[in-house]
């Protein structure tokens, strides 16, 4: 009854989306208000907790916010100059065929983001890219999602994985060797389906066109994008066993893609036939209308946005340099426990958030480079938030809404958390099959939560538990529960509404939710069968 009320929350999320097609905007406050009924009436929790852990959740949903009105508003202030036109054509310059525009942008391009910027960003900024280029919406975003897994622990300087170390570290004799195990046994067998991803992918793009031929598209296409995806991991798991898990997502982009490129002038594995979507239909992001539109824009310039955000963050975020710190420093909120209440502090280094530094700024001193008046820098702005107005209601009730049922472990009935209750019922349930359901779990918390670290936090400690009880090696579970949390990433209830946003395709997140469930379990499948391959290979 009680892991029931505690998943009530989830399934009402889900039908109401799926089922019903009702916007995330109303269906996740529904969600949100059926969580505090649920928290109040059987776990007991007063009302001020409430009240706190709400406006905890909401505060904390401002740095997802934020990151998806500054891409939107850099978006639309390359629409406006017409640098857009430049940069989609640059892409169409490597190539023409919509299969290799994925590889590139939603796989090297948005794994680089993802490395230096975490918080879901990547998504954000390749789904509108691809939906300028002509893409549909719908499935920009779903590509965009897909491709956005294999990065996501090591992503925003490693938090995710750093923090599934941590949060297991009192349990371990030796922390450090532990870590080590951790993370080649992490990287190994997310190698293996992450190999896999670009193929998934761009597969998935073909198979919800309506195009003909799409068996022999995809196959066509399969030693290519197994090459893109090979490439990048070689880099990625190579980077990690040598430097840790700060910069594998990064460096993974930056060495393989030169690579990958050469592949492309050389036509090695290039199709011969070049695949577009059906009637060359083009449903591109609808926004503005250009006001400047200067098609002289020379390419390297149209690229000098995106290029100084790469530059910038990688600054902002490496250990080694004291950027990050000063950026810490500068613009930093600190408020208390909000009704006295315990575990409600909320700090926030402003500066750190993706959007605020550097995508805002970028922005808009590139828009006076390219040409734009102040008075049209405002109108940006202006139709920038109208555009993630709606969307702004499902991310705060998301996000206070998990922060409730994660602090549901503060409660006068002396139950586990709803979180914690629903993966031990999972753990009971499965047996000795559990290591199936490993990764499943890692991916629901991504899923839920948002957040692959917050997956790792809640759920971590039970996964290297279960492993004990099983007698498995507690380093492969802390692997199996980071490769689901980062394939979670996909089907994450804030970044897929985030990304709708992007790219005005609010009230699609169902069926995008729905689109994604294959992809992900293929991923998880992928995983699991790697994972048992290698340790018969390497007992």
């Amino acid at each position: 009854m009680l892991i029931l009320c505690a998943v009530f929350p989830i399934l009402l999320a889900l039908v109401l989306m799926t089922g019903f097609q009702i916007t995330p905007g109303k269906a996740l406050p529904c969600s949100f208000l059926s969580t505090c009924i649920i928290a109040k009436v059987f776990w007991k929790m007063e009302i001020p907790d409430l009240l706190s852990y709400s406006l905890l959740g909401a505060l904390k949903s401002l740095d997802i916010i934020l990151i998806i009105f500054c891409a939107i508003f850099l978006l639309n202030i390359l629409k406006q100059t017409g640098a857009l036109e430049m940069i989609k054509a640059s892409f169409k310059g490597i190539s023409p065929d919509r299969r290799i525009q994925v590889i590139v942008i939603a796989w090297f391009f948005s794994n680089f983001i993802e490395g230096v910027a975490g918080f879901g960003a990547a998504p954000a900024l390749a789904a509108p890219l691809l939906a300028g280029m002509g893409f549909p919406a719908l499935t920009a975003v779903v590509v965009s999602l897909i491709c956005n897994t294999l990065p996501v622990p090591f992503g925003g300087a490693g938090i995710a994985f750093k923090t599934a170390c941590n949060s297991v570290a009192e349990s371990v004799a030796n922390p450090e060797q532990f870590n080590l195990a951790a993370l080649s046994s992490f990287t190994t067998l997310s190698s293996i389906s992450g190999v896999f991803v670009p193929f998934v992918a761009v597969a998935f793009m073909i198979i919800l066109s309506k195009g003909k031929n799409k068996i022999r598209s995809i196959l066509e296409i399969f030693p290519l994008c197994f090459l893109g995806g090979l490439l990048y991991v070689i880099t990625w798991k190579g980077t990690a066993m040598l430097v840790g898990a700060e910069l594998p997502s990064v460096l993974g982009s930056l060495i393989s893609f030169p690579f990958f490129y050469l592949l492309l002038k050389i036509k090695l594995f290039v199709p011969k036939t070049v695949w577009d979507f059906p009637d060359e239909v083009k449903q591109g992001q609808p926004g503005l209308n250009p006001v400047v539109m200067q098609s002289d824009i020379p390419k390297w310039k149209a690229w000098l946005p995106y290029l100084s955000i790469a530059v910038l963050l990688v600054v902002a975020r490496v250990s080694f340099l004291p950027v990050r710190g000063w950026l810490g420093k500068v613009c930093h909120l600190h408020l208390s426990e909000m009704f006295s209440v315990p575990g409600t502090e909320f700090s926030w280094s402003i500066l750190l958030n993706p959007g605020v530094f550097p995508f805002l700024p970028t922005g808009i001193i590139f828009a006076l480079i390219f040409g734009l008046q102040w008075k049209n820098i405002f109108q940006v702005f202006k139709d920038s938030e109208k555009q993630i107005r709606f969307s702004v209601f499902a991310i705060v009730s998301a996000f206070a809404m998990v922060q409730i049922m994660i602090s549901s472990v503060h409660n006068d009935s002396n139950l586990p958390g709803m979180l914690t209750l629903i993966a031990e019922g999972v753990v009971h349930a499965a047996g000795k099959g559990y290591i199936f359901a490993a990764p499943v779990i890692g991916c629901f918390g991504t899923f839920f939560a948002g957040s692959c670290t917050v997956s790792n936090i809640l759920f971590c400690p039970i996964q290297f538990s279960a492993a004990g009880l099983l007698e498995f090696p507690e380093a492969w579970m802390i692997a199996l529960q980071n490769t689901g949390g980062g394939i979670g990433s996909m089907l994450r209830l804030s970044g897929i509404v985030a990304t709708c946003a992007t790219v005005n395709a609010t009230g699609k997140e169902g069926k995008i939710i729905l689109l994604n469930l294959l992809p992900a379990l293929v991923l998880i499948v992928l995983t699991l069968l790697g994972g048992y391959c290698y340790t018969l290979l390497f007992p």
